[in-house]
């Protein structure tokens, strides 16, 4: 690596190929991030209208089923802050998109059970839902990535997160905190920490084998 440029990261998830130079990783990224709270938004709610609906038909009262407005306008709200890049929504959004991943879950090891007990239909919802379950929990772990977060809050100049490889450099993933560095590999070494979290982004293992080699 030469310079500073160790120090570039940037979010992990986004194919290098898809960075444009007029449209930068961040602006991808939380647009993404966006569309995903809108559809786990919706689906929260339909699944607050479910279990209204049987506490209804098991006697309660009819009134309940106006008590989906309240958390309906909430997400609406919610989501128009977090796509207008309002301060106040960013950990609200973060945690909605944890929400349906916790529900995603929950279905996913039901239809695996399912699937056990010999229904083979349950086979294919459960790989779409596990599926949907890592995507909202990525979606969630970019709001602790600095990066993310501070193009979020316009701290940084957000075109500082597109970066140009220069010849002979790659894009890697740090194993531990998954920033994405520009790296040149055949000068990595043991010595060398991740920017973000200092921690090696090579092990003596790993060193020692490709030393022999």
């Amino acid at each position: 690596m030469t310079g500073d440029r160790s120090g570039e990261i940037i979010p992990a998830g986004i194919a290098p190929s898809k960075v444009s130079s007029t449209q930068n990783t961040f602006e991808r990224i939380h647009r993404g991030t966006a569309l995903i709270l809108a559809i786990d938004t919706v689906i929260l709610i339909l699944i607050m209208s479910t279990i209204i609906n049987i506490q209804i038909n098991a006697g309660a009262s009819a009134l309940t089923q106006y008590i989906v407005i309240i958390p309906a306008i909430a997400g609406g709200l919610i989501w128009t802050g977090y796509r207008r890049q309002n301060e106040w929504a960013y950990w609200p959004g973060a945690v909605i998109i944890g929400l349906a991943a916790v529900f995603f879950a929950i279905l996913t090891f039901n239809d695996i059970l399912l699937f056990i007990q010999g229904s083979m239909g349950s086979l294919i919802m459960a790989l779409l839902l596990g599926w949907a379950t890592l995507g909202s929990i990525r979606r969630v772990r970019y709001h602790f990535h600095p990066g993310y977060r501070a193009a979020y809050f316009s701290e940084v100049d957000t075109s500082s997160l597109d970066i140009e490889l220069e010849e002979g450099e790659m894009f890697a993933a740090c194993s531990s905190c998954l920033a994405v560095l520009a790296i040149r590999p055949n000068m990595l070494s043991v010595d060398d920490r991740c920017p973000h979290c200092n921690n090696k982004l090579v092990s003596k293992q790993t060193a020692a084998k490709y030393e022999e080699e």
